[in-house]
């Protein structure tokens, strides 16, 4: 996410020539198209953010995770697989990644 944050270049959201240089612009928005980069910047930096605190978190409490199967998924959850992917991997349904997950969880809290 940071690097396409990084990436992201300002954009013209507003026609400068022709046809629909001339159209009126819709009310209640800014037409500025610097204003808009900056807020689509904002969102993303506080999305980044909570993003970075709750792995910090997880990071905290992966040590309390016991178990070769509880381990490999939630190492793959955070690699940020679907359920279905890591079932196919480790030879399990999708639902029992589920299940697997939630005792990943309940070994976090306690």
């Amino acid at each position: 996410m940071k690097d396409e944050l990084d990436s992201l270049k300002a954009a013209a959201s507003t026609a400068k020539y022709g046809i629909e240089a001339t159209m009126p612009k819709a009310v209640g928005s800014t037409s500025d198209p610097v204003h808009a980069h900056v807020q689509i910047r904002a969102a993303r930096e506080v999305r980044i953010n909570k993003t970075k605190n709750e792995l910090l978190m997880v990071q905290s409490l992966i040590d309390k995770v016991t178990g070769d199967i509880e381990q490999e998924v939630l190492y793959w959850l955070l690699e940020g697989m679907p359920f279905r992917w890591i079932g196919a991997k480790l030879n399990m349904s999708h639902t029992s990644v589920q299940r697997v997950r939630e005792r990943v969880i309940d070994m976090m809290m306690k």
